[in-house]
């Protein structure tokens, strides 16, 4: 990183320290990568490199702008020191105030300005082209069939519950002819036997509630798919706010 920042200058962009904490600060960088801080500094003490401190930082450990106060650094203001706080760094160098760090053994040092490393976007879109084409194809059948089933069908479609019946009511069906009260229970049990009735009386078996129309088994399987499903989400997400409630500035409600 060193040797490309020497060997190309053009590769990296100056910043003032106000431009570096505000560029910097994000939650997602995507022209900009390595940062270099030049900082003034005055020691007695013979270094063998002019590298004072190297870090590297991990999105998934750090908030946006965590980098400024990486371990026990501690930013010196007017003459006070405090545990270092990002958001305070960023007013501070906003309002002229002097980037200042403790970085330990190498003593207190004044940033006076970053280089930025220039990169390409890297983002895209990934996606299969073997899926995309049987989904084209699939999609490309199915307009044909249905340009098809416009063009040559005389007769009316079946698209709604409404066109069946009225399809049943104009050409009745021969093999539930005689069985219009049938219930489910006749068709489930007797129907299958080959059994037939005729027309018999109506008898009213009290209020039928829609829920009836679906059986027990559907309803307990439903409820508890969809109760584990919503169970999973929530334990999903308080795992993902409490993970993540460090790294990103940005609260779920805004998102």
């Amino acid at each position: 990183m060193l040797k490309g920042s020497n060997a190309s200058a053009t590769g990296y962009k100056d910043l003032s320290p106000s431009q570096c904490t505000e560029l910097y600060k994000t939650e997602f960088m995507s022209s900009y990568r390595n940062l270099f801080l030049t900082v003034n500094h005055s020691s007695n003490v013979t270094y063998n490199s002019t590298v004072l401190w190297v870090t590297r930082i991990y999105a998934r450990k750090e908030m946006s702008s965590g980098w400024m106060c990486r371990d026990s650094l501690r930013n010196i203001s007017q003459g006070h020191e405090y545990m270092c706080d990002p958001s305070r760094v960023i007013s501070g160098v906003k309002s002229g105030r002097p980037w200042q760090m403790d970085l330990g053994e190498v003593g207190v040092v004044e940033i006076s300005g970053c280089k930025s490393e220039i990169t390409k976007e890297k983002c895209k879109v990934h996606f299969s082209l073997g899926i995309m084409i049987v989904v084209i194809c699939c999609n490309l059948v199915k307009a044909f069939c249905m340009v098809t089933v416009v063009v040559r069908s005389r007769e009316p479609s079946l698209v709604t519950l409404g066109d069946a019946l009225d399809s049943f009511l104009r050409i009745p069906d021969p093999t539930t002819r005689g069985i219009c009260f049938a219930d489910r229970v006749f068709i489930e049990r007797l129907w299958r036997l080959g059994q037939r009735t005729g027309p018999r009386q109506w008898k009213q078996k009290g209020v039928q509630r829609w829920s009836i129309s679906v059986s027990k088994t559907r309803w307990i399987a439903c409820n508890l798919f969809c109760s584990i499903s919503i169970v999973t989400a929530a334990c999903l997400i308080k795992m993902g706010v409490k993970r993540d409630g460090g790294v990103w500035s940005t609260d779920l409600k805004s998102m």
